[in-house]
């Protein structure tokens, strides 16, 4: 039996394991971010002030304040995971009262080890379908995806996507598509217009799944984090749910089955 995934609302009972999932996605992107730093005018400009501190200040030698090159990476490595690991935490525990999860069957008995993502073919709604009804006393299951949906603070009748999360073992395609959906469908079904969310230049592989999906880029933007030294651009992106409804049949993503 190929595993599946069944998408359904989120219980208390997952609190625990959604804490966690969540705080390993976010931790998942922080290697990423921290390249990205790296290779920032900032980070050419604090070397070039601790070279002339040490030099100036302190008489170092020259050729000496070339340690100043890995202090500043050590710096911006504590920096970005110091923000990262605050950032996990503080998305963990912040409370969503609108939240899916996404818990994957998968055989009790599996000769590879590694979680399989090409195979998981099948993704039910609420409950597992009738189908594998016989095989559920064969498999374990686990929480490996998690998103949440609350109202837009500046459009009526809309939504917005937060905390979307997929376990880094597990790949984001196809669990992601699922989650997406789901949230479209609910959206749909509680006649809003539009949905939006906002994804940073580091979550490149997320914002591919949501154009896949059908979303488009409504504005792209730069988020001030040290003046106008260090930006990181953000991307907001919104769905038509109108158009998705009349549109979906000719998007190759799979919509949950019931």
């Amino acid at each position: 039996m190929k595993p599946f995934v069944v998408i359904r609302k989120h219980e208390n009972q997952d609190n625990v394991a959604l804490q966690s999932l969540i705080k390993e996605f976010v931790m998942s992107g922080a290697w990423e971010a921290f390249m990205s730093c790296l290779f920032r005018e900032i980070t050419l400009q604090l070397i070039v002030l601790g070279w002339a501190l040490m030099f100036i200040f302190f008489g170092i030698p020259l050729y000496m304040c070339a340690i100043a090159i890995p202090c500043v990476v050590v710096l911006i490595w504590f920096t970005v995971y110091g923000s990262y690991y605050n950032k996990s935490n503080e998305l963990a525990l912040r409370p969503n009262k609108l939240c899916w999860v996404a818990e994957v069957y998968e055989p009790l008995l599996s000769v590879d080890s590694k979680p399989q993502t090409t195979t998981i073919e099948k993704c039910f709604t609420d409950r597992p379908g009738p189908e594998v009804q016989q095989e559920l006393g064969r498999m374990r299951k686990k929480i490996i995806g998690t998103i949440s949906c609350r109202n837009h603070l500046a459009m009526e009748n809309a939504g917005f996507i937060t905390r979307l999360a997929v376990s880094p073992k597990y790949g984001l395609s196809p669990v992601t598509d699922y989650l997406i959906q789901r949230v479209l469908q609910h959206a749909s079904d509680s006649q809003l217009y539009a949905i939006e969310t906002v994804t940073s230049e580091c979550d490149q592989d997320v914002r591919e799944i949501y154009l896949k999906i059908g979303f488009n880029i409504r504005q792209v933007y730069h988020k001030q984090i040290i003046g106008n030294t260090l930006k990181v651009m953000k991307s907001q992106l919104g769905i038509d749910l109108h158009e998705w409804n009349q549109n979906r049949e000719e998007i190759n993503v799979e919509v949950p089955i019931e």
